[in-house]
């Protein structure tokens, strides 16, 4: 039986106050239209919640331009934990979410304006897509990249969620993952140097292997229009041993 994979639905955003969040979410990333919100007990994380179920707040929010929602998460049974180090390119998990913008050179003066965190001026990535970084209040850093596809425009300078970038420690291993199973087949590029686009990243002057992957087939299941289409980036580190980004701590 062959397995549909049709967007990506959302990207978890842990937080400490989600009200506060998602109000900045919905300002500089046009989070705004709120799919749920719920608080209640979590029974099915408990995998990724130390076997136990923890109560929350949380929220599924959606950017109408298209692309994966944010679903903002705060426990509320214990005090979220931030990692204790800074989050570095090539750590393992997800070291960043990807965010699509029609138009890379407003959305990036629109950032600067605001006052907000940007980390990189807009380079060209080895596909020759445009993009730049930013830091939101939480300490979490989002790629910003430039990316055709929209859905319903809006007043908003980016969409949503085009994909994210994750740290692994065997790229060979990695990538049976997400080729084989998870249909992102297409490598857009396979690239292993020093990457000038990478530099105002903390230890983002290093050598790393990158993989830009894509699936193979244009998505055309339930809500397919509104996640758009997606892209996986995998970064191995080849200078240092990276870090477990939730090693010690739970999800969320």
């Amino acid at each position: 039986m062959e397995i549909a994979i049709n967007g990506i639905q959302q990207l978890g955003v842990g937080v400490e106050k989600i009200e506060e969040a998602w109000a900045w979410y919905r300002k500089y990333f046009g989070m705004d239209i709120k799919v749920f919100e719920d608080e209640a007990v979590a029974k099915l994380m408990l995998k990724h919640t130390n076997n136990q179920s923890r109560p929350r707040h949380a929220l599924l929010a959606l950017n109408m331009e298209g692309g994966g929602g944010f679903e903002v998460w705060q426990h509320t049974g214990k005090t979220p934990e931030p990692a204790a180090f800074e989050v570095q390119l090539g750590d393992l998990g997800i070291c960043f979410g990807k965010i699509k913008t029609r138009d890379i050179a407003e959305a990036y003066r629109f950032f600067v304006n605001e006052g907000v965190h940007v980390v990189s001026e807009i380079k060209e990535d080895p596909a020759g897509q445009q993009h730049f970084f930013v830091k939101d209040p939480y300490k979490n850093t989002w790629e910003i990249v430039q990316h055709p596809y929209v859905l319903y425009p809006q007043k908003s300078k980016t969409g949503g969620i085009l994909g994210a970038t994750i740290g692994v420690k065997n790229m060979e291993e990695s990538l049976v993952v997400y080729q084989q199973i998870l249909g992102y087949q297409t490598v857009v590029y396979d690239k292993t140097e020093n990457f000038d686009d990478l530099n105002a990243l903390a230890q983002g002057n290093q050598a790393y292997r990158r993989v830009l992957l894509q699936p193979s087939k244009a998505p055309n299941g339930a809500f397919s229009p509104m996640f758009g289409p997606s892209q996986i980036e995998l970064v191995q580190a080849l200078e240092r041993k990276p870090r477990e980004i939730y090693k010690g701590r739970i999800w969320g």
